[in-house]
């Protein structure tokens, strides 16, 4: 099942709760921004009711020198056993695959990304790789989070050097007032989307984050009229501990 051996480079914590593992490489290691990989621990800490196997998108884009994996702590061996990981130590992966990529909407119509948590992996790598390439396509995206300390890649997002770039924070459970523009409170609802996409139709969906986060988000599109054609959704299933898609 394994095609690659990936050597750990470094561990750090990058929000509440939230774990990046940096890896090496291999050179012959190709994939699209937005992609994923089934990732196997071996010599588990604790037990492990997959066998210490998951599916984890990709959050470094392609031209990055190291493979990035950025995923909430838990309690499971897998977890357990990736915190226990020290630099030196290995890892197998797959080769990547998946559609959450730009491949999906090659029209070159804006990019709307409705993200909840750590569905922002896969975003990260799509807007560096863009921001790369120097991209000049619309993007913009609204990120679900209970608080901004929970916003994983917060601060490198808000300063993405993409042209034509809105990046929008929901906070669902801050009390505070909103500190500035593109940030509000509450979750990401209709109101809220026709606040910063002008024209609906004429834009493309990326959704992605825990089941319930998509099923809402696609019924909220599906009320407002936008088709099924128009949205790419990439439900973090991993959570809940059914196989991704």
């Amino acid at each position: 099942m394994a095609n690659f051996t990936l050597i750990l480079k470094e561990h750090k914590i990058v929000a509440d709760g939230t774990d990046f593992y940096a890896f090496v490489k291999p050179a012959d290691f190709t994939f699209e921004a937005g992609q994923y990989v089934a990732m196997m621990v071996s010599h588990l800490v604790a037990p492990d009711n997959r066998a210490g196997v998951r599916s984890l998108s990709i959050s470094s884009a392609p031209y990055e020198e190291h493979l990035h994996f950025t995923m909430r702590t838990g309690e499971s061996g897998f977890k357990q056993t990736m915190a226990a990981l020290k630099p030196g130590d290995t890892v197998a992966v797959t080769k990547a695959i998946g559609h959450f990529t730009l491949s999906q909407a090659a029209d070159g119509l804006p990019i709307v990304f409705l993200v909840g948590g750590i569905g922002i992996t896969p975003v990260r790598s799509i807007l560096k790789q863009a921001a790369h390439e120097e991209n000049e396509r619309s993007f913009t995206v609204l990120y679900s989070n209970r608080f901004v300390k929970d916003a994983t890649f917060h601060e490198e997002l808000k300063n993405v050097k993409l042209k034509n770039f809105q990046y929008v924070t929901t906070l669902s459970q801050d009390t505070m007032p909103c500190s500035g523009g593109n940030e509000e409170r509450g979750y990401i609802c209709e109101s809220m989307v026709r606040k910063y996409v002008s024209d609906v139709q004429g834009v493309w969906f990326y959704i992605v984050g825990g089941p319930a986060f998509v099923e809402a988000m696609e019924k909220m599109l599906s009320d407002m009229g936008v088709t099924k054609e128009r949205q790419v959704s990439d439900p973090f299933t991993g959570l809940t501990g059914a196989p991704k898609k």
